[in-house]
């Protein structure tokens, strides 16, 4: 079964509403080697407050994940749950197949700084 045939319970579902900002969010890199990045920026641990994806407290927010690469990209948003498309389920992660975009949405009601990330696990080729 996908998600895209999955529904919350009623008592958990977060509210429909038109959201007030939806983000772009392109995941780029391949499995050749470690080079992945977030709308062209990878993560600079040097400063990791970088490129920071805004969100007003108290909106509704929308990211529009576009996968244009040949693989999986499971996308994680710490800090809160967010519902996959109209009425899909509630998670905090949102499998993106290749060459697609999903869609999911969240009440910014828990203010703070919270990563986004692809879960996938990388390990550089040896040699």
């Amino acid at each position: 079964m996908t998600a895209s045939r999955l529904r919350t319970a009623d008592d958990v579902r977060l509210a429909s509403a038109t959201t007030d900002v939806t983000h772009p969010i392109e995941p780029t890199g391949g499995t050749e080697k470690y080079n992945r990045a977030i709308n062209g920026r990878p993560f600079d641990v040097a400063d990791p407050q970088a490129n920071p994806i805004l969100v007003q407290a108290g909106s509704v927010c929308g990211l529009d994940f576009v996968n244009g690469t040949d693989m999986w990209h499971p996308m994680h948003l710490h800090g809160r749950t967010c519902r996959l498309g109209s009425s899909g389920p509630r998670g905090d992660t949102a499998i993106v197949p290749p060459r697609t975009k999903t869609s999911v949405f969240f009440d910014a009601d828990n203010p703070g700084r919270w990563m986004l990330r692809c879960h996938n696990a990388c390990a550089a080729k040896p040699g």
